[in-house]
């Protein structure tokens, strides 16, 4: 009796039966509307988003709910010079959407052209407070903001600009010119963390004058990181600006004269270090060498592999030096088979000025090692010499050049007293001599090297 009761159901359980199926009905039947109404509701959207062209007229009014709608034929009518038939649009988007800023700044637009200057200026201020942070209308706010005269606004989002990486270069770009190229009034305007970014701006437009001015302000606020010093070292130097370029080069690196002269560091291609540039058919090759040097433990060993007449000034350094002042450049060379009637040697000339250039023997052979000196003066206003190992071609049969050649030891000291009259491969050149050699330096070379740092 007990187990055929247990297998008849109950009049209960009919009707939780019943409740459920009707309970799934009902949801069945609510997401069916709300996909019908989902259908309805995008359909036109897609429409204008897709196929506006397949919308006919009047089609804005009837879809005056649709604040995209709306937004899209304000633009064909702004496209079209339509502009109150695209005030009309906009005006309806904002009241379907209030937060909708991109058809705000086109209706500020609108009424900065129509001359209604207050509203305009009302609707920035209002999406200026609405965007907050987000970087995505700050542009157009910048430069609707610099139309309506509203400096607030422009120089507030051009530091959230630059905060963000955004448009980094036309930010600069825009107020730079806005300014008068005045570097002092975009610093009164830039907070202090973007100063080094519009000194790197300063420097890839070739700026020298207003780039000092920044270096002082960002040196006054913080020592700056020395991979941007080294940078602006190279910079100063190729616009000839030798001065600052030392007291920067010496803060950094403790030097003011001859740097690594004895090739005990890496060459760094860097300020006024030792540069070079290689050579692309591998007629020759440069390596510090460590075999019986004169002083500490490296050398600069040079090999030419006898397959072209090469012009060789592919290692150089920039030397600061005084004005109308007397230098003895002392240095050690060695020699390995080296051939032909032109060998390498070592040359001086003025980087910032002409009428100065020395030079010294011209190294062939094999010779053990050998203390050189080269002594000259410096014109005035010469700032800088470079010092460069050089090898002129040579007009003979057997001209291509073979041999290893060894350099240490470099220095420089001033001379108190040297004669007036100097003479041979260790005096400076008279006038004359030095136009007759001023051909074979190619000066504009070593700048174009210089500048290619950058």
């Amino acid at each position: 009796m007990n187990d055929t009761s247990r297998r008849i159901p109950s009049r209960e359980g009919h009707r939780v039966s019943y409740f459920r199926k009707f309970l799934y009905i009902l949801i069945t039947l609510f997401l069916l509307a709300m996909g019908c109404w989902s259908v309805t509701f995008s359909w036109p959207i897609r429409t204008v988003r897709y196929h506006p062209d397949s919308l006919v007229d009047g089609a804005d009014y009837r879809l005056v709910d649709y604040p995209e709608a709306q937004y899209a034929f304000g633009m064909n009518a702004w496209l079209g010079f339509q502009p109150q038939q695209a005030k009309r649009c906009f005006l309806r988007a904002v009241s379907g959407n209030a937060l909708y800023l991109d058809a705000w700044l086109n209706l500020a637009e609108i009424e900065t052209e129509q001359g209604n200057q207050e509203n305009a200026k009302a609707i920035l201020a209002y999406t200026h407070d609405l965007s907050g942070q987000v970087h995505r209308w700050k542009w157009r706010q910048l430069l609707l903001a610099r139309e309506l005269g509203m400096d607030e606004i422009v120089f507030g989002n051009v530091n959230d600009l630059l905060s963000k990486d955004v448009f980094t270069q036309d930010v600069f770009q825009l107020i730079h010119a806005d300014l008068g190229g005045s570097a002092s009034a975009v610093i009164e305007r830039l907070e202090p963390s973007h100063l080094t970014a519009y000194l790197l701006w300063l420097i890839r437009w070739g700026l020298p004058d207003q780039s000092e001015r920044v270096w002082q302000a960002i040196t006054a606020i913080k020592t700056p990181d020395r991979a941007i010093a080294l940078r602006y070292v190279n910079f100063l130097l190729a616009h000839k600006r030798i001065i600052p370029a030392v007291e920067v080069w010496h803060q950094y690196t403790g030097s003011s004269g001859l740097t690594n002269p004895g090739f005990e560091k890496e060459l760094t291609n860097q300020g006024f270090d030792w540069r070079y540039w290689g050579e692309k058919e591998g007629t020759w090759s440069m390596k510090r060498a460590t075999y019986l040097t004169v002083e500490g433990d490296y050398a600069l060993k040079i090999s030419f592999n006898g397959k072209e007449n090469i012009s060789f000034q592919h290692v150089f350094q920039i030397v600061p030096v005084i004005p109308m002042k007397k230098y003895r450049l002392t240095y050690s060379w060695k020699s390995r088979g080296v051939t032909t009637d032109q060998g390498p040697f070592v040359e001086i000339y003025g980087y910032d000025t002409q009428g100065l250039y020395a030079s010294g023997s011209v190294i062939n052979g094999s010779q053990t090692w050998h203390e050189e000196s080269i002594t000259f003066e410096t014109p005035a206003d010469c700032h800088a010499a470079v010092l460069r190992l050089r090898r002129r071609p040579s007009m003979r049969f057997d001209s291509k050049i073979r041999g290893i050649v060894w350099f240490d030891d470099f220095r420089l000291t001033s001379e108190e007293e040297v004669p007036k009259s100097w003479s041979g491969v260790h005096g400076l050149g008279l006038a004359l001599e030095g136009e007759m050699e001023r051909e074979h330096m190619v000066p504009q070379e070593t700048e174009a090297r210089i500048l290619e740092t950058e």
